[in-house]
């Protein structure tokens, strides 16, 4: 089984130095976490790294400001993910009756190499934290 790059947070690994992706699609729905969630300029060797969903945080999840957002993601995964072959890029809201203060991402993309199409799923709920750890 090929084994993929380091898992963040970097911990100590059983079989390596640290602890590796075991899937191609784990790896990168980190990539895709990590690009929507980081701000411009949080990234001090890139300063235009990161989509900045923080920004957003308190607009209204409406339909003028979700394409925005969609612009904005699938810009930034075309600059800094280009081996992904994105097929759509969706932005909405959780049904009203459910939970309203819930932002929906979906990402289909695919890989050069597979033909499968893959779905990348965020869900940002407004008391959930936005961080990784």
């Amino acid at each position: 089984m090929p084994l993929y790059g380091p898992k963040w947070p970097l911990t100590k690994g059983n079989r390596d130095t640290y602890e590796l992706y075991e899937s191609v699609e784990e790896q990168i729905s980190f990539y895709l976490k990590n690009l929507i969630l980081t701000s411009p300029g949080e990234n001090i060797s890139d300063p235009s790294y990161g989509v900045g969903l923080r920004r957003y945080l308190f607009e209204n999840n409406t339909e003028v400001i979700r394409p925005v957002i969609e612009s904005h993601i699938t810009n930034q995964i075309r600059k800094y993910l280009p081996y992904l072959a994105l097929s759509e890029v969706l932005v909405g809201a959780s049904d009203k009756e459910v939970d309203e203060n819930t932002l929906n991402i979906r990402i289909i993309y695919s890989t050069p190499d597979d033909v499968i199409t893959k779905i990348f799923d965020l869900d940002i709920k407004e008391k959930q934290s936005i961080g990784f750890y």
